[in-house]
This record gives structure tokens, C-alpha cells and sequence, in this order.
């Protein structure tokens, strides 16, 4: 497993909350699974749950997730301004 193959990277996770140990999510690679609370009177409640993982646990079925698109264009603004400066640079140098 490299090192960026963590659960906060992959498609599949959404972030719920963190703790003094890092972010908690779920995982939405499959299907919620089934789940029992058992409610202190005589019927148990039934439900479904997405599995909890933290931020840097990994399971191998790892897919990455897409850039965001504002993150995206974040990262061209920034490349179009270098290449800017590296341009003046050139012609004054």
C-alpha cells in the first residue's frame, strides 16, 4: 500500500468528524451493513450503517478521488502566474 492510498484520499470516504487522533468518515465503497441497538426495553432497534474508518486506515480497494474543481482551478491560476513571472524574468534578463 503506498502511503497515499489512505482512506481521506479515496473517492469513497466522506469525513464525519475528527478526534484528538485524526479524522473519522465513512466509507461508501458498499452497501451499508445491517446493525442492532439494543435498546434497553424489550424491542432492538434495526438500522443500517456505512462502515467508520479513520483518516489513514486503508483497505486495498483504494480509488482516487477526483480533484475538486475549485481546487483545480486553484492550481492553474497558479501555474499561469509563474509561467507569467518565469515570462518577465526572461525579457528583463
Amino acid at each position: 500500500m503506498e502511503e497515499t492510498q489512505v482512506c481521506e484520499k479515496c473517492k469513497y470516504w466522506t469525513e464525519t468528524g475528527g478526534t484528538d487522533s485524526g479524522l473519522v468518515g465513512e466509507c461508501h465503497r458498499n452497501a451499508p451493513q445491517p446493525a442492532l441497538i439494543d435498546a434497553a426495553s424489550a424491542a432492538n432497534i434495526r438500522y443500517a450503517v456505512w462502515p467508520v474508518t479513520g483518516d489513514r486506515n486503508w483497505c486495498g480497494k483504494y480509488e482516487e478521488r477526483p480533484m475538486a474543481s475549485k481546487e483545480l482551478l486553484a492550481r492553474v491560476a497558479m501555474i499561469e502566474k509563474l509561467e507569467a513571472e518565469r515570462k518577465a524574468k526572461a525579457k528583463t534578463g
